[in-house]
């Protein structure tokens, strides 16, 4: 390589990968979804005595319906990327590798912390149950356990996506 030549642009923004562009659906959608979850749920705790909060319902249609966002989100994400893509002249790209390595690196590290934080509302959970502790916290606990591992996972990978290693 002579002197003049530039080096190669190794510090260009990084194209999402379909994995990544999952993730971002994985986390909308949970933050969206857990959000309106304990938004109708507090109230209620206020206003109500907890054996007569209706909660086990409304738990089920927010899990449904995380699941049809991220869905909904993901597909959303791709049409987009695979549009911008064509709008900046880049070659479709066939075939495209939708995990790597790199991925399944990023996915298994993203687990590891996900899994610290629901051990942690699983051992609560016990703890309650024990107790003898209404059903609406020991469920309660686990969804909010539940959130935040996902929340947690969904950060870790896409930190290491964007930051690396």
């Amino acid at each position: 390589m002579a002197v003049d030549e530039p080096l190669p642009d190794d510090d260009g923004p990084i194209p999402m990968t379909a994995q990544e562009r999952t993730v971002w659906a994985s986390l909308v959608t949970v933050i969206v979804s857990s959000g309106a979850y304990f938004a109708l749920m507090v109230p209620r705790l206020v206003a109500r005595p907890v054996p007569e909060i209706s909660w086990v319902t409304p738990m089920l249609w927010t899990i449904g319906l995380s699941v049809v966002g991220a869905v909904v989100f993901t597909i959303a994400f791709e049409i987009i990327a695979a549009a911008s893509r064509r709008g900046c002249g880049a070659p479709a790209e066939r075939g495209e590798v939708t995990s790597d390595v790199r991925d399944r690196e990023i996915g298994r590290i993203g687990w590891g912390a996900s899994m610290t934080v629901i051990s942690v509302g699983f051992g609560g959970a016990l703890v309650l149950a024990m107790l003898d502790a209404d059903t609406f916290w020991i469920g309660n606990l686990l969804f909010l356990f539940g959130t935040v591992s996902a929340v947690v996972e969904t950060v870790t990978r896409i930190r290491l996506y964007r930051r690396g290693f």
